[in-house]
């Protein structure tokens, strides 16, 4: 019987110290609080609407190809030029891949690039809507 009580209360608490685990996996992260009287607004980063492999794709052409990268960033709606999309095999293989990217890309270009001189947005950390638009 002791050993039950002994199996059963050990069972409880390593269930118990596993909760907490979980619950900071999916936790999103705040990038930031403002606090005016009794009013606290907390602001969490989220990825709910973003295609992460989509995202995850796109950085690797970016990275592989920084000039393509630059050129969005300078201008967004170049993505819906198809002679431009032609001269980038990798680039026009991801937009097959992800038919919505082109929207995505010219709606919500901080989510794909980082500005450069000449953009016309601001960045969106990741996780967030580019509300300039």
């Amino acid at each position: 019987m002791k050993r039950i009580y002994s199996l059963l209360t050990g069972a409880v608490i390593v269930g118990a110290l596993a909760v907490p685990a979980f619950a900071q996996e999916s936790a999103p992260a705040v990038t930031g609080v403002v606090q005016k009287g009794n009013t606290t607004i907390v602001f969490e980063r989220s990825k709910d609407g973003l295609n992460m492999d989509e995202l995850k794709a796109f950085g690797k052409i970016a990275t592989d190809d920084p000039a393509l990268a630059s050129k969005i960033a300078r201008h967004p709606q170049i993505v819906a030029n198809d002679s431009f999309v032609g001269k980038h095999p990798a680039f026009q293989q991801f937009l097959t891949q992800y038919p919505n990217a082109r929207e995505d890309i010219q709606n919500n270009p901080g989510n794909f690039v980082t500005p450069v001189n000449g953009s016309s947005f601001q960045h969106a950390l990741p996780g967030m809507k580019d509300s300039s638009n």
